[in-house]
């Protein structure tokens, strides 16, 4: 499969799978060529996958009525970000099952598009390269080599 494809495979992933993005990522960075390029596209396919759920839930915000966005679970997501600020984006990469909830509520909330961009970019090269690091390191272990090559011969 050529890098292109790869790449869309794994932004669609992201955005419209119910597939973690944890195994997503490691199933990227096995089976892909390793080295500073695939460490930067990758890092660059988060930032904007996930910036489509900041655009999907700015857009959702001007759709739902003003009546249905009082609920107590928006107004508890309000506080959050009013708490942490933009610095709640940086912590969401890390937790599942927050990871893409957040990111919809950021764009709902009144966070502005270039404060969201600059700390999901940050986030998305701290998760990236976590990640990076970890398959670099498991390619290291035999068990990991064997799986790794049972993987490519599929």
């Amino acid at each position: 499969m050529d890098l292109f494809m790869q790449y869309v495979m794994l932004a669609v992933g992201i955005m419209f799978t119910p597939l973690s993005d944890d195994v997503l990522i490691m199933t990227h960075l096995t089976v892909a060529n390793p080295g500073w390029f695939l460490f930067f596209s990758t890092w660059v396919v988060f930032t904007l996958a996930f910036s489509w759920f900041y655009l999907v839930g700015r857009g959702l915000h001007r759709v739902i009525p003003s009546s249905t966005r009082d609920s107590r679970y928006l107004t508890r997501a309000k506080t959050l970000y009013e708490t942490y600020g933009a610095r709640i984006v940086l912590v969401s990469y890390f937790i599942p099952g927050l990871r893409h909830p957040l990111h919809y509520v950021a764009g709902f909330t009144s966070l502005t598009f270039r404060t969201y961009f600059l700390y999901n970019a940050i986030s998305a090269f701290l998760y990236t390269g976590a990640w990076s690091v970890v398959i670099r390191l498991a390619g290291h272990i035999p068990v990991f080599q064997q799986f790794q090559h049972w993987v490519m011969s599929l």
